[in-house]
């Protein structure tokens, strides 16, 4: 092999291939979901001892709860930005989300 093959040709082979894995490692870091990040997050605090078992559940669970009713509230709002609901139909659906999401919350308090 010339010399001439290495820096013309494996070279920015070489380049390129470094580029994209780590274009594919940030786009997979990127994708991780809210929960799984707050899960880690939990995680990491059970381990060092920061919390016991007990607190991790119910912050997770918690973390899950909040997550569901924060994607569902993005859905109506989304619904009503697109006109496929209007303005008061938009509040009664909200209310009953929040009385939904407050009702689940005092259950998952009461199991622990």
């Amino acid at each position: 092999m010339e010399p001439n093959h290495f820096y013309f040709v494996v070279l920015p082979l070489g380049v390129l291939i470094v580029i994209l894995v780590s274009l594919v490692l940030y786009i997979a870091r990127k994708e991780e979901s809210l929960y799984d990040r707050e899960s880690k997050r939990l995680r990491i605090m059970l381990r060092s001892g920061t919390i016991d078992k007990k607190t991790f559940e119910r912050m997770r669970n918690r973390a899950k709860e909040e997550i569901i009713f924060a994607e569902e509230s993005e859905r109506l709002y989304a619904l009503l930005q697109k006109k496929k609901i209007d303005q008061d139909t938009y509040v009664q659906l909200i209310g009953l989300l929040e009385k939904n999401f407050h009702n689940r919350v005092k259950e998952l308090v009461l199991q622990m």
